[in-house]
């Protein structure tokens, strides 16, 4: 779909509209990710100030969810348990792994910096 001169709304509730009919329709399943705000950009040939401000009103109307720095996230419908698409269960799963890792690694440097503490104390 491209934005249509002749349509009397406003570009971001034309592709507003769009989005939601292709979310209502199943284009996007619950917990997939969307494309990048760029790529949306350029498959609908608006600015990228235009699709924000699409994804802003989808956000708004509980359809979409932002995760940083993960990307926009499509919502499970209230009357349903919300499914997540294996994409979303992978960056999650990599996630996790990070955050361990980190916490790993945390407890590494507390130790380190313990026994460097012990060494530097007054010679005898």
């Amino acid at each position: 779909m491209r934005v249509s001169r002749d349509d009397p709304r406003p570009p971001y509730v034309q592709l507003t509209d769009e989005l939601r009919r292709a979310i209502d329709a199943g284009e996007y399943r619950p917990g997939q990710r969307l494309p990048s705000v760029r790529a949306l950009s350029e498959q609908y040939d608006v600015s990228r100030g235009t699709m924000q401000r699409v994804l802003d009103a989808l956000k708004a109307a509980g359809m979409v969810e932002s995760h940083p720095p993960l990307g926009i996230f499509v919502r499970g419908s209230g009357s349903e348990p919300e499914q997540r698409s294996p994409e979303y269960v992978e960056i999650m799963r990599q996630l996790d792994d990070l955050q361990e890792s980190m916490r790993d690694l945390a407890a590494r440097l507390r130790h380190l910096e313990e026994r460097v503490d012990q060494g530097s104390g007054p010679t005898s």
